[in-house]
């Protein structure tokens, strides 16, 4: 210790098995006062001690690998500064001559800013999987009602607004970054509230006994027949249609307007 020319002494211990361990500074501050040493306590009351050594040189490569794979899973999520990332338990003596091969994060944790993931290394001539873990700050662009909306409700883009929300702010099961085609409310909503999947139903292009122009071709000719949709569908649903004369038949809606018959 600097300006101390005693023995060294051990100030504190940590548990062997704690990655992480915090400690009032005035038990640190004791030892020193003890020792006739004045020293500047600027931590606030809390000392948190973290052992991971840089993860033994591979902190940047796991980090980097780790925003890559968050990226192409969940590509809309916004990460605002680079993951922490640590383990809770040590890491094998050789891990500096571990070769990562890649990283795996579960989808549940695709919506959190902290939690947990695994990494395949090649060590030799084997595979060993291990268990990291992660702190970091990202945010998702979600929707926020208006107004309050009730049931039947069309969206439109009076209905909400689009506001940036911490990962660990967000509602369970809300929506992120786009919101269903020709989305109608089910239930109601209040003025403020996220707008999750369970809120909103999509209406289809065709309902229920809609009238369409269904497409008959054969060896080069084109016949049209006025039917009626059996069921609610979108461009590209195979649906069941019903003639004026009372015949089911498969068809293909295409467009707005018509459908082709399937043969």
């Amino acid at each position: 210790m600097f300006g101390y020319k005693g023995t060294d002494s051990v100030i504190l211990e940590i548990p062997t098995e704690r990655a992480h361990y915090a400690i009032s500074s005035s038990t640190i501050l004791t030892f020193f006062q003890d020792h006739n040493i004045s020293i500047i306590d600027s931590s606030e009351g809390v000392v948190t001690f973290k052992r991971d050594c840089a993860l033994m040189g591979k902190a940047e490569i796991l980090s980097e690998a780790f925003v890559k794979k968050f990226h192409e899973l969940a590509p809309t999520i916004l990460i605002e500064e680079k993951p922490y990332v640590f383990v809770k338990t040590s890491l094998p003596e050789d891990f500096e001559r571990y070769e990562l091969l890649f990283i795996d994060i579960p989808n549940t944790m695709l919506r959190k800013n902290s939690g947990s993931f695994f990494a395949q290394f090649r060590t030799g001539n084997q595979e060993k999987k291990l268990y990291f873990f992660y702190e970091m700050k990202a945010k998702a662009l979600v929707f926020k009602a208006k107004h309050n909306l009730h049931n039947g409700k069309i969206l439109n883009n009076d209905d909400y607004e689009s506001i940036w929300l911490n990962l660990d702010a967000i509602p369970l099961r809300a929506l992120i970054q786009e919101l269903p085609r020709s989305a109608v409310v089910k239930g109601s909503l209040k003025a403020g509230q996220i707008l999750a999947d369970y809120h909103l139903s999509s209406k289809k292009l065709f309902s229920k006994q809609d009238r369409i122009k269904a497409l008959f071709k054969e060896e080069g000719l084109i016949i049209e027949i006025e039917a009626t949709v059996l069921s609610d569908a979108d461009i590209g649903d195979v649906v069941k249609i019903k003639t004026e004369h009372g015949k089911v038949l498969n068809a293909k809606i295409i467009s707005s307007k018509e459908a082709i018959i399937l043969k």
